[in-house]
């Protein structure tokens, strides 16, 4: 096991894995440019969120000069042996994802011999992407903050999703239209969605997960490609540097929001953390603890493998992916489900972890997968992933480069839906539901109604 090499050994471990996670994702996007095979993005946008749950947390052990001092890293278990045992499970999950992403996915497609035809725009159509705006600020600002109706509550806290997606067929528009000005505001208010969720509720992750939609999903058909690259840095570089100054001053606006303070307040806070922000820097100790403490996944899975392979704790085989099915079953026709959102006591029962207090912590899926089936259950259960995702992408892209921007909408909302690689399996079946509920409510309820009022 990595937990009997010495720390350089370990290191070394460590290093390698991350060069075949730069490779596996190197990849994938490649073949997001495959003109055969088109995507809207959605593998970008899992390796996205997957690589700062894991990638990131392997990164700052493969610094010589990191080791973990806060208190409270070390009673969650930080250390380069844990990360080491994680990480290694981390990258057989991400190779897996590649393989189904890259090669299964598109066997899948062309045993089953799919053919499209294009479509011309209608008005309904160019419109559609007002229509989830709309719908996404109206759930997000109005609807999720004082809805408590079982299963509405979950459409509803939907709403930065619907938005993104929005804001994705906007600057596809923009884009056909060679609209640079319309495409260049879409993206702009893309980069501020983190500012909204901010002001909103003092989370940064929310946010930042519907910019990633927006920025994946540009970045699978951007020209010239040279730019991606440094955008791509940019965007790396800058969002580490947000996080770092975020998490500083976190509980300060938090406290302002649950204390019940206006807006003014809230961005007054704000602006003072735009005016003190921190560039991140990889040779100051407190970024790197930063990240440990919130981005480093590895820890959970490696002291959960470790549980296991002593006897402290056993896999659990399948259970929670049979809570995951029973999770797509809306509330509102089961009010008694026996599910909920959210990891519960997996993270207690795997890693040994005690949650105190209002505290919440993901188990994520590469931990999930191997408390059900061990390191099996890492690679097919990403593999699983990465083809179904693939599928998702493509049959969106070919939609929406066929004019079906309609059809590119049912696709690709589920898709994003099923994107959660940070928390459980059963919160990633609730948002599928809640994506297919919307999904029918905009194509039955809304899209009419607003075509007649035209």
């Amino acid at each position: 096991m990595l937990a009997e090499l010495t720390e350089e050994q370990q290191r070394q471990s460590i290093i390698i894995g991350l060069f075949i996670w730069v490779l596996v994702v190197s990849s994938v996007t490649c073949n997001q440019w495959n003109k055969k095979l088109p995507g809207v993005g959605l593998p970008l946008i899992y390796l996205f969120n997957l690589s700062m749950n894991h990638f990131l947390g392997g990164l700052i052990y493969a610094f010589p000069w990191y080791a973990p001092k806060s208190a409270y890293n070390l009673s969650q278990g930080a250390s380069l042996t844990n990360t080491s045992v994680g990480f290694q499970e981390s990258v057989y999950g991400i190779i897996g994802f590649g393989l189904g992403s890259i090669v299964f996915a598109s066997w899948v497609l062309k045993f089953f011999k799919t053919h499209w035809r294009r479509k011309v725009p209608n008005l309904s159509q160019l419109n559609l992407h007002k229509a989830y705006i709309i719908l996404g600020l109206s759930f997000y600002f109005v609807l999720s903050p004082i809805n408590r109706i079982p299963s509405l509550a979950a459409v509803t806290s939907f709403g930065l999703t619907v938005f993104s997606v929005g804001l994705c067929l906007a600057c596809w528009k923009a884009w056909c239209m060679n609209d640079k000005k319309s495409f260049s505001l879409c993206l702009l208010t893309a980069c501020c969605m983190p500012v909204f969720s901010l002001l909103n509720g003092g989370f940064l992750s929310f946010g930042i997960a519907g910019f990633s939609i927006v920025l994946m999903f540009v970045l699978s058909f951007y020209r010239p490609r040279w730019k991606l690259m440094v955008i791509g840095l940019l965007t790396i570089v800058l969002g580490l540097s947000v996080f770092v100054t975020y998490f500083r001053d976190r509980d300060l606006l938090r406290a302002k929001i649950g204390s019940g303070a206006g807006i003014e307040s809230r961005i007054e806070q704000v602006w003072k953390m735009v005016t003190t922000f921190e560039f991140f820097n990889p040779w100051e100790q407190k970024h790197l603890e930063i990240i440990e403490g919130r981005l480093n996944f590895n820890t959970t899975v490696g002291l959960g493998v470790n549980r296991i392979s002593y006897g402290m704790a056993d896999f659990v085989y399948g259970e929670t992916l049979e809570q995951a099915a029973l999770a797509t079953v809306p509330r509102i026709l089961w009010p008694d489900k026996p599910v909920s959102a959210g990891s519960g006591d997996l993270v207690t029962r795997f890693a040994g972890l005690k949650i105190e207090g209002t505290t919440s912590l993901g188990i994520g899926n590469i931990a999930e997968f191997y408390f059900n089936f061990g390191t099996l259950g890492v690679f097919f259960g990403l593999f699983a992933f990465g083809t179904v995702l693939r599928i998702i992408d493509i049959i969106a892209g070919q939609k929406l480069f066929s004019n079906d921007w309609v059809g590119f909408g049912n696709y690709f909302l589920p898709g994003v839906a099923l994107i959660n690689p940070g928390n459980s399996l059963v919160e990633s079946g609730q948002n599928i539901a809640a994506a297919i509920v919307l999904v029918y409510f905009i194509n039955k309820v809304y899209l009419p109604n607003l075509m007649q009022r035209k």
